[in-house]
């Protein structure tokens, strides 16, 4: 049992790096990407309601038609607000950045939960080396935790979070394409060629590796 405890310690202490490295970073990337899309997500929910500017002007027009007895010029939008409809590329965009925003938001509560669990791991791991037990019973101890870690898919949990902020990104990309492309063509377009050029290079850079003999890599 003493061996298998030794043997277990690099383990554990692999574990604990894991699960404490990879969730802080997500915390750091989704605090600052989080507050990217709200800036843009600002903005784009304008276009889901009807512009008040330009009702005041259209209700003004009408005024002044009205007190002038003379119809309303052509070029005043006179499409009463009952009759607003928001884009099609308005709703496409604002589903996708918000979509993205909440799945940050989702991932940064997610990896704070994933070091409160791995601080008690790490804290049953200290009581397990203080206690003054047999090491068979420090052995069940361990085993009946790594059970419970491995039940709850704790592991599988940190890569869940970071595919989790890839999809986050990947949304923003699409929406950010989608919002330039009524604006400026060539704005889009060329937004559209870096994220697709930057796109291959990350993918490639993903899989690249794990056909590789002398590099073995987990995708993220």
């Amino acid at each position: 049992w003493e061996t298998y405890l030794e043997a277990s310690r690099d383990e554990d202490e692999a574990r604990k790096q894991d699960w404490d490295g990879i969730p802080g970073s997500i915390l750091t990337f989704t605090g600052l990407f989080a507050a990217t899309v709200a800036a843009f997500v600002i903005e784009s929910y304008k276009l889901l309601s009807p512009d008040s500017g330009g009702q005041t002007a259209a209700l003004l027009a009408r005024l002044l038609a009205a007190s002038m007895n003379e119809s309303v010029p052509d070029a005043v939008d006179m499409t009463p607000l009952e009759s607003f409809r928001p884009s099609s590329t308005a709703v496409a965009v604002n589903a996708l950045w918000f979509s993205s925003l909440a799945i940050s938001l989702g991932c940064a509560l997610l990896a704070t939960l994933v070091q409160q669990w791995s601080r008690n791991y790490a804290r049953d791991i200290r009581q397990r080396r203080t206690i003054n037990d047999s090491a068979r019973s420090r052995a069940y101890n361990h085993i009946f935790v790594r059970i419970g870690v491995d039940y709850f898919g704790l592991h599988q949990m940190v890569y869940w979070l970071v595919g989790l902020v890839h999809l986050a990104v990947m949304l923003f990309a699409v929406g950010l394409v989608i919002f330039l492309y009524p604006i400026n063509l060539s704005v889009a377009r060329c937004a559209a060629s870096f994220i697709y050029l930057f796109g291959i290079a990350y993918l490639t850079a993903s899989v690249t590796p794990a056909f590789s003999t002398y590099v073995h890599t987990i995708l993220p």
